[in-house]
């Protein structure tokens, strides 16, 4: 989850609990159309004042551990779908650490196994100072919430390491960690049990787990400030939505006209964007799948399979059968 579609989810909880997101922006020199510029980069201080002022306005000084409970699947885009259909929580935490691109944080983890147990230690490299606690007690209970929802069985923690002094009330501790606590200690670590890496994936799909891979793997190779690659990122990451001109130029905080004239400058329309993805996502659905020619094409947005067809040719000047045998299934 980058940055910006990070304050954009605390913006949106925010507004679950009516604080205006005025407010919650208030005096980090953000505002709403920045945050809808994927290449964004949200500073330190302004992550910082963003915190503070939650902390502020929800009177709550342990909201990193409501936020972290909030937390969807859904929030991480085409990586959560990925790791939704993933096998088992050790593949899903290896699609993490793989594409680190598409799921930033402002922590660095390391994960290491010894003495039967697995440690993640979480290293500050955003210099967030004073709200390092929110930080860390966010982090680690969205990684409860998100390794329950992958598993669909509770995800237990067996001790958390953290370097700030113990809160004066331990009791939202108690009640979302229900671990062993260590205050005041040099780093922060957070011990699990080895054995939840082979809990399964309620979920589990291999088709689907490679389809969403090689997104995620377009994803971050074409992971550029061009516009072009800002709407065909957008794409893929909402796998099924194929948004028209206008619709996309809102999302993107920009004017019809303007998204065109950009897009001339970068020799390309927006239509061969899309043609580009469909055919690019037809050919990995035809070579990786068992899915039908017709479920590939309403996938794609497409309303008959015929109108599929005659597009894919178009694209390749090819045949479906040339990718794969079709057989009775069309």
């Amino acid at each position: 989850m980058k940055q910006a579609s990070k304050l954009a989810f605390y913006l949106e909880r925010m507004a679950s609990r009516s604080i205006p997101t005025r407010q919650v922006l208030r005096g980090s020199g953000l505002s709403v159309e920045q945050l809808n510029d994927e290449g964004l980069r949200v500073q330190p201080e302004q992550y910082r004042r963003v915190i503070l002022n939650m902390m502020e306005l929800t009177k709550d000084p342990f909201i990193g551990i409501a936020l972290g409970s909030e937390f969807k699947i859904s929030n991480l885009g085409i990586l959560g779908y990925a790791a939704l259909s993933a096998a088992n929580l050790e593949q899903s935490r290896e699609l993490f650490n793989k594409y680190r691109a598409l799921n930033e944080n402002i922590f660095a983890s390391t994960n290491y196994i010894r003495d039967g147990r697995w440690f993640s230690e979480i290293r500050d490299t955003f210099m967030l100072g004073e709200v390092i606690r929110f930080a860390v007690e966010e982090f680690v209970s969205r990684t409860i919430e998100l390794a329950s929802t992958l598993t669909n069985r509770p995800f237990p923690i067996l001790e958390l390491h953290v370097t700030y002094p113990r809160p004066a009330d331990i009791r939202p501790y108690v009640r979302r960690f229900d671990c062993v606590l260590h205050f005041n200690q040099p780093r922060n670590i957070v011990v699990f049990d080895i054995n939840r890496l082979r809990d399964p994936i309620s979920l589990a799909n291999e088709e689907v787990f490679k389809l969403c891979d090689q997104q995620c793997q377009l994803l971050v190779s074409r992971h550029t400030n061009l516009l072009c690659d800002r709407i065909r990122n957008h794409v893929l990451n909402n796998p099924g939505e194929f948004p028209t001109l206008d619709e996309m130029a809102k999302r993107l905080n920009l004017g019809s006209r303007t998204l065109r004239r950009r897009l001339v400058k970068e020799n390309v329309t927006y239509q061969q964007i899309l043609d580009d993805i469909r055919k690019t996502l037809a050919i990995q659905y035809l070579q990786g799948t068992s899915l039908t020619p017709k479920e590939i094409g309403y996938t794609l947005g497409y309303s008959s399979v015929s109108n599929f067809r005659r597009a894919f040719r178009s694209w390749t000047g090819k045949k479906l059968s040339d990718f794969r045998e079709i057989g009775d299934a069309e």
